[in-house]
């Protein structure tokens, strides 16, 4: 019908008076009737209000007159309209499910951009119950107590034999274990290569699908597609080695190569990574380590899980074309892990990937190869500062790279190990106890599981351009924007505010402890404020380098819009938002985390400093103490330098061991006890001095063996050539 202030028709579906729509109709009528006057000119065309601020310039089909919003239009822009529907009242109560679907549709496209003006209904459907996550956790497989109890097997008994090697004698052998237990234990770690989850999410005009399937069969899913399929996004959770290279291969060479991002990608290879923060158990994450140091030696055991690794891939005479096998196989020997042409790597160099890198380990977001991936370097947990807040605790920071490739056809393929928590909210710990590919369910904790779930009900209606690109600038903002607390409206602490917290503790502590007379306290103090200011300048490294990947972002969209405009290709949806406000927001929000490291890491470096002053001032008060101390001694000294002789003199010529009562000892008896005494001692200490030295040589030899048996690495990071994982 038209409307009342111009010839622009506004019709709204009928929906046979469902009340969820009348109450949302009801919205739209209120918020047309109180912006009814308000209009804005810009270049001479009259542009919507919530418009404005956007930069997006409103199309109507009257040029002149801007058209009112729809019932969406108005729940994104003011969430009045549904902050009092109850999304569990839609469904029970007799709404029509075509209703709950509109009402899920306003909540779960809201961008973390407008999140916090649209929090109500965003709160009302991040309610994260009991029931659900004890459902995805079922679904998952997890460490039993006879599992635990092996483990903490292994490592007493790797205990003993490090014990055992300061010993000059033999100790006993560790307790036998169960080989089915430890073949158990090293696949709920690091599953076999065929059995990986991988995530496919169909994008389609009104809605999306979303699947899983196994890494063996990935190569059915990258040839084709439905026909009502405009995106394809697959998701395989690998890091980055030979496998990771093999997928990667054989996507691109499935369809036409994707639109060009020069400036973010590597010299010559046009495609987006970024690194992501996040967070896992810290119980967890030393396990995986535990388990890859102490099972990776076991020749029997990596025998058979090289078996069970590859069992799922379909041979090559199976296969149409090239298959994962195939290509495998000539990277193996292409890369030097393998001489023999049709050897496949073992089932220990393709799994140490899976383990992310703390924050201390490697470069930053390098240009990474096969041959460089998150490979530990430390098999012992950092012990972070951050852990010094209550919140924190529990969890351990830790990066993984995430790489994304594109093709012409509308398929998207990402790769990335992490497995961690990205959103922080109240119920940050018990993410934290969820197994790993139990959080690609969880749209509350994981920032791909919320891309996954996002578009589920709209498809690719709200994307601005129905694009593969559109959908990689979205995932590359999202995630790495993380780890924030935004969508659950900072019910949770920040890292900033964490590490201001921390900051102030250690200014306590200083002002506590520092005139005490306990003198290891500022020495743990200084550690500690060590710790923290390596952990700002790390992140304050990663906050630049996120920084800069953006800003390239931004000049690749830059280019293809350029590229659109000439060749007259219009955006499906102009009214959502753009790839290029999604990174300017981005671009911003990194920005001011930037000037919050940098602040913070000044801070600390400022506090340091003045430890280190009252540091000196201490010292030189108890220098001036020790001088008085020292003063009194020497004259001391000098006293007994003068009557000691006197007093053993003496003493020696005042004996008569001859009168001694019941004995026939003259004075040479006397000698001889006394030189037996002597000789007795000094041999004894030449004995413990012996024994000493020998033990510090079987020691610093122990350290050798055991840093090259457990891959310890003090250079370059090198693969293992007969299989043994790290050297």
């Amino acid at each position: 019908m038209p409307d009342e202030r111009g010839s622009v028709e506004f019709s709204t579906p009928n929906y046979n008076s469902d009340p969820a729509v009348d109450q949302l109709e009801h919205a739209a009528r209120n918020w047309r009737h109180r912006h009814s006057s308000t209009e804005s000119n810009v270049s001479g065309a009259r542009i919507h209000p919530s418009l404005v601020s956007r930069g997006m310039r409103h199309r109507s089909s009257a040029g002149s007159q801007y058209r009112p919003p729809s019932i969406s239009e108005t729940v994104s822009e003011d969430p009045v309209g549904l902050a009092g529907i109850d999304l569990a009242s839609a469904q029970e109560g007799g709404y029509s499910s075509e209703t709950s679907s509109r009402i899920r549709i306003a909540r779960g496209n809201i961008d973390t951009q407008h999140v916090l003006r649209n929090f109500a209904p965003v709160a009302a459907e991040f309610n994260d119950k009991e029931e659900e996550r004890k459902a995805r956790m079922a679904k998952h497989k997890l460490l039993t107590p006879r599992l635990k109890s092996e483990l903490e097997r292994l490592r007493s008994g790797h205990k003993q034999s490090w014990l055992g090697s300061l010993l000059p004698w033999p100790s006993a052998p560790p307790a036998a274990t169960d080989f089915d237990d430890l073949k158990r234990l090293a696949k709920i770690h690091f599953p076999c290569r065929s059995d990986v989850k991988v995530f496919i999410t169909d994008y389609k005009e009104s809605s999306a699908h979303m699947q899983e399937c196994r890494l063996s069969e990935i190569t059915k899913y990258m040839t084709t597609k439905p026909a009502d399929v405009q995106v394809r996004w697959i998701h395989a959770p690998l890091g980055v080695g030979p496998l990771h290279s093999t997928i990667e291969e054989l996507f691109i060479h499935q369809g036409e190569w994707g639109r060009p991002f020069e400036n973010i990608g590597r010299y010559g290879w046009p495609y987006a990574k970024i690194e992501v923060l996040n967070f896992i158990d810290r119980k967890r994450f030393q396990d995986m380590r535990d388990v890859y140091r102490f099972l990776c030696t076991n020749t029997k055991l990596t025998e058979e899980l090289n078996e069970e690794c590859w069992s799922g891939f379909e041979p090559s005479w199976k296969t149409s074309g090239k298959g994962v096998l195939d290509d495998l196989r000539w990277r193996t020997t292409h890369l030097g892990l393998a001489n023999d042409w049709d050897s496949l790597p073992d089932y220990w160099t393709v799994s140490n990937s899976d383990i992310p890198w703390q924050i201390a380990e490697g470069l930053h977001a390098p240009d990474y190869g096969p041959l460089d991936g998150l490979y530990p370097t430390l098999w012992q947990s950092d012990k972070q500062a951050l852990h010094k807040h209550r919140f924190f605790g529990s969890a351990q920071m830790v990066r993984d790279l995430f790489r994304c490739f594109h093709r012409g056809d509308g398929f998207l393929l990402t790769q990335s190990p992490m497995r961690g928590v990205n959103f922080l909210d109240k119920n940050f710990k018990r993410h934290l106890e969820e197994p790993g590919d139990a959080i690609f369910d969880n749209d509350v904790a994981s920032a791909i599981a919320f891309v996954r779930k996002q578009f589920e009900d709209s498809g690719t209606q709200k994307w601005h351009r129905a694009s593969v690109e559109w959908l990689l600038v979205h995932l590359l903002t999202e995630i790495g924007m993380t780890p924030h607390g935004d969508r659950q409206g900072y019910n949770a602490p920040t890292l900033e505010g964490a590490y201001q917290a921390i900051l102030q503790q250690f200014r306590r502590r200083r002002d506590e402890h520092f005139n005490s007379k306990n003198r290891e306290e500022p020495a743990e103090l200084i550690k500690d404020m060590i710790t923290c200011k390596d952990e700002l300048r790390r992140m304050t490294l990663m906050s630049k380098k996120r920084e800069k990947v953006l800003e390239n972002l931004g000049k690749d969209i830059s280019n293809l819009e350029t590229e659109d405009i000439k060749n007259g290709i219009a955006p499906e949806h102009p009214d959502e938002i753009s790839a290029a406000e999604k990174t300017q927001f981005a671009l911003r929000r990194t920005q001011k985390e930037t000037e919050a490291y940098e602040s913070l890491f000044k801070d600390v470096c400022r506090s340091l400093t003045e430890v280190y002053d009252l540091r000196s001032i201490q010292q030189r008060q108890s220098g001036i103490i020790t001088d008085g101390q020292n003063h009194a001694l020497v004259l001391v000294t000098l006293v007994q330098l003068v009557f000691v002789p006197f007093a053993t003199l003496c003493t020696y010529w005042g004996m008569n061991v001859s009168d001694i009562r019941a004995t026939r000892m003259d004075q040479q008896g006397f000698w001889r006890i006394c030189a037996s005494a002597v000789l007795a001692i000094a041999l004894c200490s030449a004995v413990a001095v012996i024994l000493r030295l020998v033990l510090q040589a079987r020691h610093s030899l122990g350290k050798e063996e055991t840093a090259e048996r457990e891959g310890v690495l003090t250079g370059p990071v090198n693969l293992r050539l007969d299989g043994g994982g790290v050297v």
